[in-house]
Order: C-alpha cells, then sequence, then structure tokens
C-alpha cells in the first residue's frame, strides 16, 4: 500500500495574527509619515507664499517712498519736498510719477492699513492730501487681498507701520517727518509689515514680520 508523505503545511492562527498586527503597525506609521509631511509640506509653501507677498509689498512701498520729494525741473525746487507726512499705519508723500514737471493729482500718493489689505490712494482732485482724512483721498486699490469670510483667500495683514526719522546739522535724529532746526534734512522710515496665511490641511496661522529702512533720496531743508 503507497502512502502520501507530502504534508500540506500553512500558517498557524497566531501567525496570521501576528503578521495582522505588524502589517498594521507598519501601515499606520507610513500613514502619519506621510500626513506629516503633507502638513510640513502645506506649511512651507504657505511660509514661501507669504514671504513672496510680503516682500512684494515692501518692494512697491519702498520704491515709492525713495522718490518721494522728486520733482523734474531745470531749476532748484521744493514742489513735492514738504508733501510729507501721515502717522501709525498711514503715509502720504508726493512725486513727480511721469517725470513731466507737472504737479498733478496723480503724482500725489498715499498708503495705508485697512481691513487687514494694505490699499493705495491718491490725492482727491481740488483736495490737499492727508492720507488721515477720506476725504482727501481716492483709495483705489488694494495691494493685498484678504476675505475674512474665507481666511485661506489670501495673505492677511496685521500690522503695517511707518516711523519715520528726521536729521539735520547739529539736530539730534528726530522721530517726525518734520525736523527741527534748520539745514539739510535727511529723512528716513522705517516700515514694517507683519502678515499671515492659514494652512489649508489643519488650518495653522503662518505669521511673518518684515521690516525695512527707507532712506529718501531727496533731502529736504534749506
Amino acid at each position: 500500500m503507497l502512502t502520501n508523505k507530502n504534508k500540506c503545511n500553512g500558517f498557524t492562527l497566531i501567525e496570521l495574527l501576528i503578521a495582522s498586527v505588524l502589517g498594521i503597525v507598519v501601515i499606520g506609521g507610513i500613514i502619519t509619515v506621510f500626513g506629516t509631511t503633507v502638513r510640513y509640506n502645506s506649511d512651507n509653501l504657505q511660509m514661501i507664499r507669504l514671504n513672496q507677498e510680503l516682500r512684494g509689498v515692501m518692494s512697491l512701498i519702498s520704491r515709492d517712498l525713495r522718490r518721494a520729494g522728486y520733482f523734474n525741473s531745470t531749476s532748484t525746487t521744493t514742489t513735492y519736498l514738504d508733501v510729507f507726512g501721515g502717522a501709525g499705519d498711514c503715509i502720504h508723500f508726493a512725486y513727480d510719477i511721469n517725470a513731466n514737471g507737472t504737479v498733478e493729482d496723480s503724482d500725489y500718493i498715499a498708503f495705508k492699513l485697512e481691513d487687514n489689505e494694505i490699499v493705495l490712494g491718491q490725492q482727491e482732485p481740488t483736495k490737499s492730501i492727508d492720507c488721515t482724512d477720506d476725504t482727501t483721498v481716492d483709495w483705489q486699490e488694494s495691494i493685498t487681498k484678504y476675505d475674512s469670510d474665507n481666511n485661506r483667500s489670501g495673505i492677511k495683514i496685521t500690522l503695517l507701520l511707518f516711523e519715520p526719522e528726521c536729521s539735520n546739522a547739529g539736530n539730534d535724529v528726530n522721530s517726525s517727518f518734520v525736523c527741527t532746526g534748520t539745514g539739510i534734512e535727511v529723512r528716513n522710515v522705517m516700515v514694517t509689515i507683519t502678515g499671515e496665511v492659514t494652512t489649508p490641511v489643519d488650518n495653522t496661522t503662518v505669521s511673518r514680520t518684515l521690516t525695512e529702512t527707507i532712506k529718501l533720496r531727496n533731502d529736504s531743508g534749506v
């Protein structure tokens, strides 16, 4: 009589349970690492976006501020030199944008913080620009965008601060748009911008602050 000596061996129930537990642990670890990576990348992308936005806004403001007081003329003039003022989160000044040597309302510029957006304005016709008085400024557009009903729609600006410094010969630095004493005035403006964004994965708020000291190229005073 012939007998089959080959036996069919398989996994025991305990071995299957152990393998299942190990598989679950491995898969759980992979999912955790993947989730962490996604959150990290999301935060990183939002920070890059925030940095780019703030640097772009700072570049725009500093470019205009450096030209404050400029007027295209063949003779010495103070036409726009003393059109300079504001307080805290707003500033106004003037320069010959078109370099045409003509005084125009569009040469008078203002920036301010309003509803978590930085807005740009120009002087209203027949008015004398003052960024603290909305009747003198035509606030034309927001150079940053934020929707309070959808905090993922843009950059939320939480701080815009203009800190002027003015000095001339024989006088200490004056924290004002106007120097005390006489002589050529050297004027700087320290600009601080703080913005924040919300990450789409876990609604984490990412914040960033930029500060830049801007020297006006056109000195004032006599």
